[in-house]
C-alpha cells in the first residue's frame, strides 16, 4: 500500500511532456518538407523558363533575316504556320517560331494557334508541357543588335537573357 501512495502520476506527466516535444518535432520538420518542396519548384520553374529564354535566343540566331519585332507580353501568337511540312520564308518561319515558343510558355496554351499546332503533333515534346504559371515572353532589339528576351510567370519572377545578334 505504501507503494501505491507514493506514485503520484509523474510518468503521466512525463509522457504528455515527451508527446509535446515530439509533435513539436513533427510539426517542424513537416515545415521544412512544405518549404524544401516550394523552393525545389520555384527552382524547376527557374530553370525551365531560362530554357525557354535560351529556345528563342536560338530560334532569332537560326533565323537571323526575320525581325522578331512585336513580341511582347501580352501579345499572343499569331496565326499557325506549318513549318515542319513545308518549306518557309524567314517571315512563316518567324511566326512558327513565336507560336511554338508562345506556347511552350504556358499563358498561351489554349489560344487558337496554339490549339491547332498542337492538334497536327507539330510541336516539339516540351512544348506540348502545361508551361509556366502565366507564362508569357517578350523579345526586344536594342541598338547595335543587342536582343534581350525577357521569360515573366506568375506576378513578379523574371528571367532575362541578351546576346549580340
Amino acid at each position: 500500500m505504501a507503494l501505491l501512495r507514493a506514485q503520484r502520476g509523474d510518468s503521466l506527466l512525463e509522457l504528455l511532456v515527451a508527446v509535446l516535444v515530439i509533435g513539436v518535432g513533427a510539426l517542424g520538420l513537416a515545415k521544412l518538407q512544405m518549404t524544401s518542396a516550394q523552393n525545389n519548384r520555384a527552382a524547376l520553374q527557374h530553370g525551365m523558363a531560362t530554357a525557354l529564354a535560351e529556345d528563342m535566343l536560338e530560334r532569332l540566331r537560326a533565323n537571323p533575316r526575320a525581325g522578331y519585332a512585336g513580341i511582347d507580353f501580352g501579345t499572343a501568337p499569331p496565326a499557325f504556320v506549318d513549318c515542319r511540312r513545308r518549306l518557309c520564308t524567314n517571315t512563316e518561319l518567324e511566326a512558327f517560331d513565336v507560336v511554338a515558343w508562345k506556347c511552350a510558355l504556358g499563358r498561351w496554351r489554349d489560344q487558337a494557334s496554339c490549339v491547332t499546332a498542337r492538334d497536327l503533333g507539330l510541336l516539339a515534346a516540351e512544348q506540348l508541357q502545361p508551361g509556366l504559371p502565366n507564362g508569357d515572353g517578350a523579345v526586344t532589339m536594342g541598338t547595335g543588335g543587342l536582343v534581350t528576351v525577357t521569360v515573366r510567370w506568375q506576378r513578379t519572377d523574371r528571367v532575362t537573357l541578351s546576346t549580340r545578334r
